[in-house]
């Protein structure tokens, strides 16, 4: 098979995932079409991947396509790497999204908590009140894993926003892509460091349950 053959069967291809996400999605920008045409081995799978209020998956995704066709293409993750950042940005967006639902809700306020336990204290309830004031901790446990989620998804956005800046100055600039391999580092290691608070909300989840079995109420 000739080079001039494969190149047709790459455009072919690049051409019907278009049509098809166009379809799908009804409203596509033009240039994200030439993108998607032009880039469908990492552009496709990403896109059916993710859900439509996954926001910093779509700006990576978007970012990474508009590097690509740059000089700076030889210094980004490839196809693979790109939906395992994508998948964990996800992940991401949706476990703060939880945690601000639940958080909201009112019988989640550490106030309201903290004042239960004390009044459980005060009636002699020492088992219900050890596991209000459990609640309490758990909470702010909570409340700072949230922070943490939003620190970093703020950051990242940011990281995603300067690749894009970046991509356009070293289009003008070709011998500064090497240099910029710095950002798209840093990039990635910022998404890859979210699974530590993955890992990290794991740990609280279990040591809660933990210490809610091991409350005097339950071991009567």
């Amino acid at each position: 098979m000739s080079l001039a053959t494969l190149g047709i069967g790459y455009v072919a291809v690049g051409a019907v995932s278009a049509l098809v996400i166009a379809l799908a999605r009804r409203r596509v920008a033009t240039g994200d079409l030439l993108l998607i045409a032009s880039l469908w081995p990492l552009y496709v799978p990403l896109s059916f991947s993710r859900g439509s209020d996954d926001q910093r998956e779509t700006e990576l995704l978007a970012a990474l396509a508009r590097a690509q066709t740059s000089p700076l293409a030889s210094v980004l993750p490839d196809a693979e790497t790109a939906r395992v950042l994508g998948s964990r940005l996800r992940e991401a967006e949706k476990r703060l999204a939880e945690l601000d639902a639940i958080l909201a809700r009112p019988d989640f306020d550490p106030t309201a908590v903290e004042a239960r336990a004390i009044s459980l204290a005060a009636r002699g309830a020492t088992g219900a009140a050890a596991t209000a004031h459990l609640r309490v901790r758990t909470l702010g446990q909570l409340r700072a894993l949230r922070e943490r989620y939003r620190s970093e998804l703020d950051e990242v956005g940011e990281l995603i926003a300067q690749l894009v800046t970046q991509a356009e100055l070293v289009r003008m600039q070709p011998s500064m892509a090497h240099a910029s391999s710095e950002l798209v580092q840093e990039l990635v290691n910022r998404v890859e460091s979210l699974g530590d608070l993955f890992t990290y909300q794991a740990a609280i989840e279990s040591d809660e349950l933990a210490e809610y079995a091991a409350t005097p109420e339950r071991l009567a």
